[in-house]
Parts: structure tokens; sequence; C-alpha cells
């Protein structure tokens, strides 16, 4: 019984990229199998085992495994390949395996960390396929710098048209075309069309499938689909459900199912006679992170690819309580009312880890004196910028700070430029090109307009004026500076007021372990164990395990009892009834007290069941001496 007896089939590929096996249960192995279920069901699931009936009412049990060459190469951060590039350019090598890794599927998610390079290996795999048309998505501020790298990575001539706002006309005649999110949904002739490939820049800004860009951007048909992204979970699994079902709609598409298996979904109650639905926890990581590569997923960190590249550190400046004791008052008190509206959350701000932070603390509604507290730290930061005598970033969230910002700067001396969301992209381009070309002391951006898509390694020290409450916003546009081309140690610097909510948040993305890093790094492969295995060195499961073998050779015995046997136990069992005298012990006559009910009554009947027939050969052959003496012979068939 060391294989339980299980008949495996040939293991089958998945969509999903894992293998499964398949094995009936029969009468010979259902008993032993069922009783090792029943005591190492967990174990049993997270090794991969999983039971289901079949159309046929037949139990089928499955074994899932990894393909652990696809978990390798999804982590890949070198290849031997060689693949098309201009002159004078080249290739990095965990860049050549991200292409070989694209190449392999039709639909790629490139998650690798921010900085690394995923637009050139997109238009790698541009290079190497040909496509006859390309569809690229990308927020609005990154349009420009498609764009350019195009010119810059591709080794063929091709027809580029960048549609810079919803009133510009398709010319048909362009072979890649560039278009942002937000006015996709105004080119039915694009959502309409089947394109050779379509690429998706940021692919984060799609974590709500409600919202109408995500609708149409998840509506685009292409033969091929890569996705890039940072951040594929900003804050929680269940952001990255409605991209995943996108690329993997059979393993993925399902979000109900998604949120019971990866985040936790439960209903909670909000009201005395109200419950919603919960989507923000986190469970099962390891397995939809293994599930994520094996599909369609490749991620490598900046530590696994670039050995030399500095590292970050963070530092938290704190302003004194005493000068802002007004501002952080009215805080705490808009704070308070927020809480007292909202009576369900009850939010203690110090218990709560970064991505619970930004979920649960409301930014809008204490935006006016968040506005506040950093107007007045202005000056305070302007001083502190006085003293840099080399390049730096300063990000901050609102227009009237910026503005402030640049003119308390630009008293000082020093060349500023600004990148807001009011800025066109030309403007945006210009402003990225005049610090990274030298021409100014100091590059001021609003985290949600410059945080993503730009190079600013001109500096290598990053200031914010204030900060957003979303820890994967934050990740963005630090990773302005410390990316491909950064050649000095990154300083990250969060200004703050003492006391201040937006001191407690920095403290916490300082101390923070993502959520997000157990779903997407460090790949844990669960170890599986199989059925033998599992009840090896387990003494109170080799005791059922022992009585569920003896009930199964039981039943073996009973299905190899042949008509002849059969008549001979119902013969058996009429004598010894007829002789019963109801002693409580075997005396030689008939039945002791124990059996003589149950012989009795199968004494009585004229057919047995399978289970009857084999009680009947397990109990009559205690009675060995009185049988023999009607019949020797008739014992002897039976029993020996």
């Amino acid at each position: 019984m060391d294989n339980f007896d299980l008949d495996w089939s040939q293991k089958q590929k998945l969509p999903d990229g894992r293998y499964v096996e398949e094995a009936e249960l029969n009468k010979n192995n259902s008993e032993l199998f069922w009783s090792v279920w029943r005591e190492e069901k967990i174990a049993l699931k997270k090794s991969g085992y999983a039971v289901s009936k079949s159309d046929d009412d037949v139990w089928i049990v499955k074994r899932y495994s990894d393909d652990l060459d696809i978990l390798e190469k999804s982590q890949a951060v070198d290849s031997d390949k060689n693949y098309p590039v201009p002159a004078g350019l080249d290739y990095y090598g965990y860049q050549k395996a991200g292409i070989e890794y694209c190449l392999d599927k039709d639909n790629i998610l490139i998650g690798d960390e921010m900085g690394l390079g995923k637009t050139v290996q997109a238009i790698g795999v541009i290079n190497v396929n040909k496509p006859k048309n390309v569809l690229i998505v990308s927020p609005a501020s990154l349009k420009l710098n498609w764009k350019k790298e195009l010119e810059t990575w591709l080794v063929d001539q091709r027809d580029v048209q960048v549609i810079m706002s919803g009133k510009d006309s398709l010319n048909e005649k362009q072979d890649i075309v560039i278009i942002n999110y937000d006015i996709l949904q105004k080119y039915q002739d694009l959502l309409d069309k089947k394109w050779s490939l379509v690429i998706m820049d940021e692919v984060h800004y799609l974590k709500n499938p409600d919202a109408q860009r995500t609708k149409a951007a998840l509506s685009l048909q292409a033969d091929k689909k890569i996705m890039l992204t940072g951040t594929p979970i900003p804050n929680r699994p269940i952001e990255i459900q409605a991209v995943a079902g996108y690329l993997d709609n059979k393993s993925f598409g399902h979000r109900f199912g998604f949120g019971k298996r990866y985040a936790g979904l439960h209903k909670k109650r909000v009201t005395r006679t109200k419950e919603v639905w919960d989507w923000s926890g986190a469970s099962n990581l390891d397995e939809l992170q293994r599930r994520l590569r094996q599909s369609f997923m490749i991620r490598r960190k900046k530590d696994e690819v670039l050995k030399d590249l500095p590292a970050k550190v963070k530092q938290i400046i704190e302003l004194p309580y005493e000068l802002y004791k007004k501002e952080i008052k009215a805080e705490y008190s808009a704070f308070e009312d927020y809480n007292k509206k909202n009576t369900n959350l009850n939010v203690d701000p110090y218990s709560l880890e970064a991505e619970q932070f930004s979920s649960k603390v409301d930014f809008i509604s204490m935006s006016s004196e968040r506005r506040a507290t950093a107007e007045k730290k202005v000056k305070a930061v302007a001083e502190h910028l006085e003293s840099f005598n080399e390049p730096v970033v300063v990000m901050a969230h609102h227009r009237d700070v910026i503005a402030q910002l640049e003119a308390e700067l630009i008293k000082q001396d020093k060349k500023v430029v600004v990148l807001t969301g009011e800025k066109n992209q030309v403007e945006r381009n210009e402003a990225v090109e005049a610090f990274q070309n030298g021409q100014a002391d100091v590059f001021i951006g609003s985290i949600k307009a410059a945080g993503v898509g730009l190079t600013l390694t001109k500096a290598s020290k990053m200031v914010f004026a204030e900060l957003d409450w979303v820890p994967s916003d934050i990740a963005q546009a630090e990773d302005r500076i410390h990316r491909i081309g950064q050649e000095s140690s990154v300083l990250i610097q969060y200004i703050v007021v003492e006391g201040s909510l937006d001191a407690v948040f920095a403290q916490k993305i300082v101390d923070k372990t993502k959520v997000a890093a157990k779903a997407l790094d460090n790949v844990v492969v669960e170890k599986k164990i199989e059925l033998p295995e599992l009840v090896k060195e387990n003494k109170e499961l080799n005791k059922v395990i022992e009585k569920a073998k003896a009930k199964a050779k039981a039943n073996q015995i009973a299905e190899s009892l042949s008509l002849e046997k059969v008549e001979l136990l119902q013969k058996f069992m009429k004598f010894l009834s007829s002789r019963c005298d109801g002693a409580l012990a075997q005396d030689g006559v008939g039945f002791n007290g124990v059996d003589k009910d149950f012989g009795a009554s199968l004494a009585r009947q004229n057919s047995w069941s399978m289970a009857q027939q084999k009680i009947a050969y397990k109990m009559l052959k205690k009675y060995k001496r009185q049988i023999e003496e009607l019949d020797d012979e008739g014992y002897n068939i039976l029993y020996n």
C-alpha cells in the first residue's frame, strides 16, 4: 500500500503553468485514502492534493505540482541568448532573460522593480517578433517617453503615432500607436481592432475593475499582450485581480473566487443590521506568487540584477511641534470628526501598518488641514534645501505648496523646474530634459504627476515636502532617482512635523514590510509531501492506517468469497444460532453472549450484503471446534 493503490494519470499541463495528475478512488483504495484525508487534510491540500467528484459520480484525487523550470525562468537574471539591438546598444543580461520569458508566452506581465528597464524589454520583443501592428497604452505623462524609447531601441523603421488628445485623428498607416488610458475609450476603432501586440504600461492604474479606463483597456484584443508595472500589487492582493483575469481568465478571472483564496475575503459588520464584503485582506501569498509566475509574470528585484546599484537610505527630518501646534491640532480634530462620522472604523493610526494606514485614514476629508500644515512648512523646507549644493528632486502633493516652494527657491537664486498635472506633454518633457541636462538645480514635482515613468538620475537626493498616504505612490516617486543610470548612493528625506499624522506615516513606510513583497518576491516553493511520507512519522495516524488496511483487506476477502463459501457461511450461522444458549463466554455451545443477537439476525436472512458476508466470515472463524464437528471439510474450504 505504499502508493495507496492510486493509479496516477500522466501529468497534464494547466493554463496557469502548473501540472496535474488524477487518480480514481475505488473499493480497494478509498478506505485508506479517506482515513488519511480526514487526519491530514490541511497538509495534503498544502502539498497540492485535491478531491472532487467527476460527472460520473466517481471520486477523483488530483495532485498538483509546480513547473520549477518556469519558476526559475520568471526569476532569471541572465541569458545566453542574443537578440536584435541597434548598433552601440545592448541589453543587460536580465533584460535578455526577460525577453526570452516573453517570447515563450502570449500573455505576459513584466513586474520588475521600478527602474530596471521594462520598456526596453517590451521593445526587445517587438525587435524579435516584428508584429504587424502595435498599440501602446500608458499614462498621459509617459507617451512621449515611449516615443523616445522606441526611436532609441527599435532596430527597424516603424511609423509611430502619438495620440495627444481625444480630438486627434487616427492615421491608419501608422503601425505603432501610442495613447493614454484616459482617452482610449473615445477611440472605438482601436478598441474594436485585433492587434498583433498590445503593450500596457503602469497597469496598476487598472486595479479598479469598475473604472471606465479599466473596462476600456481590458477589452482590447491582441495576439500577444505585454503589461508592465513595477508595483503589480500596490497595496493588497485584490488589486492585481483585474489584470490577472485579463491575462489568464480561466485561472484568475473569477473575482469572488480570487478574493476568497488570496484576499481573505469575508463579511464584516458595519452596523447592527448591515454586513459588507471586506476585500482588503491577504492570504496564501506564496501560492499566489507561484501561480502568477507560472502563468504570466516575470519579476526581478534591483538587488538581484544590479548588485552595484546604490542602496536607498531613508531619513525622517522632524520639525518642532511647537511651531505648528495650531495646524497639527486642526489635523487631529478633523481626523476625530472623520472617525465619529465613520463609527465602524474607529481608526488608531499608530496601530496600523503602512498599507492599512493608506486604506483607513481618509486623505481627502483632511485635505484642507494638511494643506495648511504643508504651506506653513514651506519656508522650513526651503531653508533645508538652501544648503544643497547639488541637484535635488523635491516631491509634494498640493499645487499651492509647489508654487510657494518654487517662489522661495527662486529667491535663493536656484534654477527650478516644475512638473505638475497641469503641464502638457511637451512642458513635462522639457522639464525632465532641463533637469537631466544640468540646466536646473531643483526639480519640483507632484507625487501623482511626476511619480511614475520619469528618470531623474541627475539627482541622488530626494526630499518629500509633504506625503501622499499611499505607500506604492511614495515608492514609485522615490524610484525616479533610484534606477538605471544612478551612480551614487541615494538619500530619501521626509520632512514632517513632530507628532503629525505625516510623521506617523513616514515612520510606517521606513519600517514597513510590504504585504506585496510576499506575493511578488523571494519565491517559496512548497515541499511536496507524498502520502506515504506523510504517515511515516505519525504514530496516531499509523494506527488509523492499520485499521483502514485491515478493513480494506476484509473488503477484499468479502469480494473474493465464492457462492459456495457464502452458502457454507449461512449454513454454519444457522447451525450455531440453533444451538445458542446465551452464555457470556465461549463455552462450546452455540454463540457467546456478545454474538448471540447479531448471529441470530444473520441466520434468519436468506441473502447477505457484501458487508454482512465480511462480518460473518470474521465472526465464525472463532467457532472452529463446533463447526469442524459439523463439517470440518467445509471449515477448511473457508479458512485454509
